[in-house]
């Protein structure tokens, strides 16, 4: 084995290593978006092996319904014009719940400027996505709180405006 082979088995070694210990769900699709790598992250999470990933829309399948069209739009967007590709998604785990990811990816170029790969990533956030929507949620509670505070409160003056009057008529009269 020569050592350009020898430095390169070590390089994909040690990038394995990487993908596999960071906390993202980790891979890698052709320039039209036909996927060909996962980390063991994915593997992890999903329950689906490597081959069963592999392909250009097993991932869609894995969304929850009502993310699936606008992933596809978004992602079609990016595998045309070569625009960073970012998006908020639910996937579906091995145990059939789903939890929020920020999928990213970025397009790398050959030397020619043409696109040789995607290198994509999914965080997980679960957990802030449940605390935003329900600080939304909460938000618009209080706004509906207010303004049926700012209802009652104008019938109110208007109700004592009323009575006001009426005992100006009384002391008048």
């Amino acid at each position: 084995m020569s050592s350009e082979e020898q430095i390169r088995q070590q390089a994909e070694a040690q990038f394995r290593l990487f993908a596999d210990f960071i906390p993202q769900l980790v891979w890698f699709t052709d320039p039209t978006g036909f996927h060909t790598y996962f980390n063991q992250r994915w593997i992890d999470f999903t329950g689906y092996s490597l081959e069963d990933s592999v392909g250009p829309d097993m991932w869609n399948n894995l969304l929850h319904p009502d993310d699936q069209q606008r992933a596809r739009q978004v992602w079609g967007h990016s595998l045309a014009t070569g625009e960073f590709y970012e998006i908020e998604y639910r996937f579906k785990s091995k145990a059939g719940d789903y939890r929020w990811f920020l999928g990213q990816a970025q397009p790398q170029y050959d030397e020619n400027g043409q696109i040789r790969q995607w290198f994509g990533t999914c965080t997980d956030i679960h957990d802030q996505k449940l605390t935003e929507l329900a600080l939304r949620r909460r938000e618009q509670e209080l706004e509906r709180a207010y303004a049926d505070l700012e209802v009652k409160v104008t019938f109110r003056n208007l109700e004592l405006e009323r009575q006001v009057q009426e005992l100006q008529k009384r002391l008048g009269s």
